[in-house]
């Protein structure tokens, strides 16, 4: 195993427990991407191993004990798929099952969709250890096929899927979540299809649905509409900018049984749509709204003005469930500027906070990989 020191300063964040050795953090030359490493102190002392890579982050940390990178995956991978099956909600069949350093695997995703899974790269490291990936993921029970799908920018500059094992896949492919049924697209979809990320929160805003009249802003493929709709509120209105998005949530409407007619689907720029009338329940999911190097006060004022716009949309004693996924602003600074856009629209309570699900575990030594945020806010009687 080839042999790599790290700086002074470097040496207590990876003795804690952090996954990522950054390019300052080296005290020589790193080897090729891919290159299992152990990581020496300045005095030579091993204190770790993991995988050499490119760009900002030189290393991936395995772990504190040199193992054969196949051996680790063939334990990990299966553990990590384990523990995820006692924490599901019942009647579900897409989840995440690797989600980088919360699973000791740092730049490796894996979505599973039914007998589908997803593998996504977002580490260049483990490009050359893809056979062993796929071998660990195709052993898991009830899985069939294993697919790549590309498009990281850092990574690869393709995108669609790569067919790993087994038959290609379908273009569209139905999965359960809760015991309802939606579309998911693995080669054309955000993410690897679906947006699993927020699924105790849909399930947690249909609780907040019965008679309700509900609008859901950025709606994608109408995710949370379908959990209102099925807990059974009057009447909901998508909103999406995406035609094929919002033809998905028709066709996720009709999965479930629900006339489609009976509630309303508009595509248009949400950042910019407004309602005829307040509704009992708004659900605002914006996009990243700090992409690339944007600082965090644009991005708190993104957000301080769409929690306004959003929350004028909410009737007497109503609720707004809204949420952020950018991570470069804290959950601190991100309720700040909720608080400071709905404070212009009358007076609020924090109902409830949540922030990643259960299989998207967070590394303790790794706060970088936070960036999920939910909450519910009630609109104050005056």
């Amino acid at each position: 195993m080839h042999r790599l020191r790290i700086t002074p300063d470097t040496v207590g964040p990876i003795a804690r427990g952090h996954p990522w050795v950054y390019a300052d953090g080296l005290a020589e030359a790193r080897p090729p991407v891919g290159t299992p490493v152990q990581l020496r102190d300045p005095r030579g002392r091993p204190i770790g191993f993991g995988l050499s890579d490119e760009g900002n982050v030189a290393v991936r940390v395995l772990g504190r004990h040199p193992e054969p990178v196949h051996k680790l995956l063939a334990r990990r991978i299966p553990l990590a798929a384990e523990r995820r099956l006692r924490m599901l909600p019942p009647d579900t069949d897409a989840w995440r099952v690797v989600h980088g350093a919360g699973d000791g695997l740092p730049g490796l995703v894996v979505d599973r969709y039914g007998p589908l899974a997803v593998v996504r790269l977002y580490g260049a490291c483990w490009e050359r250890h893809l056979p062993d990936i796929v071998a660990a993921v195709s052993g898991l029970p009830g899985i069939t096929q294993v697919v790549r799908r590309l498009g990281v920018r850092r990574v690869d500059a393709s995108k669609g899927l790569t067919c790993l094992h087994g038959p290609t896949p379908p273009d569209t492919l139905v999965v359960k979540e809760a015991g309802l049924r939606f579309i998911v697209r693995p080669a054309a979809g955000q993410k690897t299809g679906l947006f699993i990320d927020q699924r105790e929160h849909r399930i947690r805003v249909g609780r907040c649905a019965r008679d309700a009249d509900v609008i859901n802003l950025f709606a994608y493929t109408g995710g949370f509409s379908v959990h209102a709709a099925a807990a059974g509120a009057r009447r909901v209105t998508t909103v999406d900018i995406a035609p094929d998005a919002i033809a998905d949530a028709r066709e996720n409407f009709r999965l479930n049984g629900f006339d489609v007619d009976k509630h309303r689907f508009v595509t248009t720029d949400a950042f910019s749509w407004a309602p005829d009338a307040p509704a009992d329940l708004v659900v605002c999911d914006p996009p990243n709204l700090s992409p690339g190097k944007k600082s965090d006060g644009k991005a708190r004022t993104a957000y301080r003005d769409l929690a306004q716009r959003s929350g004028e949309m909410v009737a007497p004693n109503g609720i707004l469930a809204t949420a952020s996924c950018t991570a470069r602003l804290s959950r601190s600074r991100w309720e700040e500027a909720v608080a400071d856009g709905l404070r212009r629209c009358g007076r609020w309570a924090w109902l409830w906070r949540a922030d990643e699900p259960p299989d998207h575990p967070v590394a303790h030594a790794h706060p970088e990989g936070r960036y999920l945020k939910f909450a519910l806010t009630a609109r104050i009687p005056s």
